[in-house]
């Protein structure tokens, strides 16, 4: 063989069919390209990038600010100040959240957005007492969507004027999205233009207030309720278009317009696809500025990345504190104008001081500590990231001329297009889910059997939409609450066959997989099962090989003793088939292992332990 080629410093120069070559070899006769996952919108991702574009995509070439805006709206980006910490307030009633306000403004965040809705805001004088003691001229008030959007709206413009802060010191988005409102909560978006006479008088008011956006179009009502990347990103385009359009008809220019509407996108724990969604989202919308004929100083787009809903669980909430962080620095490196971390116990209510606090901190130490605002664009040059950008963008533009082709977002939505194909979205996650192919760390994987929830009180109902709020952990969530109900924790008999290195790794697994239900799994010593637990389940946990010798009977012994049902641990399809048949002909009822369909066996189980879950005891079907 000869002797490899010498590069620059005296490496050796491998190109990439060698490197692969040698990558391939410690995989056990596996190709690289088996490392490769698709998206829910049918995006490959390699399991490595290189120099050379995958399928004809090119790094961006354009410098922040200019061009498609993929590497940022602005030159400087949010380099100088850093992004916006935006506090979520969803305390009930005004003057709790007034102390919520003034407590996030003194201690860090540099903005609030205000529910009105959950908070109970019914008047001007309300948002005035939410307000109580706040230099208005000095923070930037967002409104979250909602069904009275527009009334909110002219209230915080009345507030201004009450104050009498000087026309160039407000700051602030008023939050109106017709459509996404209409999806979110419920009302047809198709009756009357998507922008009517209550919400131009608003847009007239505001008009003339640089600091001031009158639209937040909201791409968190399509990935809460579990639509893919592309769709988030399609969707919510194709809703800033039907703004801009009804503000262009209004006899506003195309640059007035532009200058009206500020977005909202989700951030969640997949880290990579966060960044990219938010680069993907400031091309779309270039784009859309561009063929509409904007100025160039017009096309960039106003970025507020919230913390996502769906990521949030009730049990074992702290690991929310780690997903918010993922989230948090995604939006940061992605380029978000602005950032929503939602409180890690949220999911159990309305989120108490250290729950805020600890929102507000993991921004703080993202900005100060690690100075993560201080590059604009550090993600951009990756070949993945750039590759992942362009491959969504490209889906994403496809989805919103679906939806152009279908009349705009609001007939989408009022049509049930929307509400369709979102579903279709949730059922394959969910699918992923249930077998654990899409983990949620503390709740489907490595449960708590012992944790010590903590207490908050009831936070405001989800709404009720044709988008509901889907959360990642509710399947799982479920099976717990049953179990809580009942005066005791249901048990199955761990029975192992063999020595300990036998059955070590799949009776941990067992452990954990009942755990997910609330289940204990308490062993029983002996081949056939032993005194232990009087379960009427069990679970045998061995070898392949332990199952040739004993397991028949074993299992033949655990029916004998009158156990009703039988699990064991191994795939059926990885097992010789007359010993499968023997198996199953001596009392095995269930084969489990990591591919199953957990939500559906523990369910089951559940039933067979006596336990009911909500929806039974309320006279619905499993």
């Amino acid at each position: 063989m000869d002797a490899p080629s010498l590069s620059i410093d005296g490496f050796a120069s491998v190109d990439r069919s060698e490197w692969e070559a040698i990558a391939e070899a410690g995989l056990r006769g596996c190709t690289l390209a088996s490392l490769t996952t698709t998206t829910a919108d049918g995006i490959q991702i390699a399991p490595v990038y290189g120099p050379t574009p995958a399928a004809g995509t090119v790094a961006r070439p354009d410098l922040p600010g200019t061009g498609d805006r993929t590497r940022g709206s602005s030159a400087a980006g949010r380099t100088v100040n850093g992004w916006d910490v935006r506090a979520l307030v969803t305390d009930d009633g005004v003057t709790a959240a007034n102390a919520t306000v003034l407590d996030e403004l003194l201690r860090g965040s540099t903005s609030v957005l205000l529910d009105a809705d959950a908070i109970g805001i019914r008047s001007l004088d309300d948002l005035d007492a939410v307000l109580a003691d706040v230099h208005l001229e000095m923070a930037t008030v967002a409104l979250l969507p909602g069904p009275d959007g527009a009334v909110a709206a002219g209230w915080l413009l009345d507030l201004w004027e009450r104050r009498g802060t000087p026309p160039d010191g407000r700051t602030g988005l008023l939050g109106l999205d017709p459509v996404g409102v209409a999806a979110r909560h419920g009302g047809d978006p198709a009756v009357g233009p998507v922008v009517n006479d209550s919400v131009l008088t608003v847009v007239d008011r505001a008009r003339d207030l640089p600091g001031v956006r009158t639209f937040t179009v909201d791409g968190t009502v399509f990935a809460d309720a579990g639509a893919s990347d592309a769709r988030e990103l399609g969707w919510t385009t194709a809703g800033g278009v039907a703004v801009l359009r009804a503000l262009v008809d209004h006899g506003m220019t195309i640059d007035e317009a532009l200058d009206q509407i500020a977005f909202t996108w989700s951030a969640d724990a997949d880290q990579f696809r966060t960044i990219c969604r938010l680069r993907a989202a400031r091309r779309l919308w270039a784009r859309v500025a561009e063929v509409s004929g904007a100025s160039d100083g017009h096309r960039g787009q106003v970025q507020h990345a919230m913390g996502s809903a769906v990521d949030m669980t009730r049990r074992d909430p702290w690991g929310n504190l780690l997903r918010g962080t993922v989230a948090a620095f995604a939006a940061g490196v992605g380029g978000a104008d602005a950032v929503t971390v939602r409180p890690f116990d949220s999911g159990l209510g309305r989120s108490d001081a250290f729950g805020r606090r600890t929102a507000r901190n993991t921004q703080m130490l993202l900005l100060e500590e690690s100075a993560l605002a201080s590059v604009v664009d550090p993600a951009g040059g990756s070949w993945y990231v750039e590759d992942l950008t362009s491959r969504m963008a490209e889906v994403a533009w496809d989805r919103f001329r679906d939806v152009e082709a279908a009349g705009g977002l609001a007939a989408a939505v009022a049509s049930g297009l929307i509400a369709e194909e979102t579903d279709a979205c949730w059922e394959a996650r969910r699918a992923r889910l249930a077998t654990r192919a899409e983990a949620v760390t503390g709740v489907s994987e490595f449960p708590d059997l012992d944790e010590d929830l903590p207490e908050r009180s009831p936070g405001p109902s989800d709404p009720s939409g044709p988008l509901p709020l889907r959360r990642r952990s509710e399947a799982f969530e479920s099976l717990r609450d049953a179990v809580d109900e009942v005066a005791s924790t249901p048990t199955v008999r761990l029975v192992t066959v063999g020595d300990l290195s036998d059955h070590s790794a799949r009776a941990t697994f067992a452990v954990n997989l009942y755990a997910v239900a609330g289940i204990r799994a308490l062993p029983a010593s002996g081949s056939a099962g032993g005194s232990g637990t009087g379960s009427l389940v069990a679970v045998v946990c061995g070898s392949d090989g332990g199952y040739a010798a004993e397991g028949v009977d074993v299992v033949a012994a655990l029916r004998a003793e009158g156990v009703a049902r039988i699990h064991l641990a191994a795939r059926a399809d990885r097992l010789d088939d007359g010993l499968v048949s023997d198996l199953t002909a001596a009392g095995v009822e269930e084969f489990v292992h990591a591919g199953s369909d957990v939500v559906d066996l523990l369910e089951r189980t559940l039933a067979d332990l006596g336990v009911r879950m909500a929806r039974d005891a309320e006279g619905g079907s499993a």
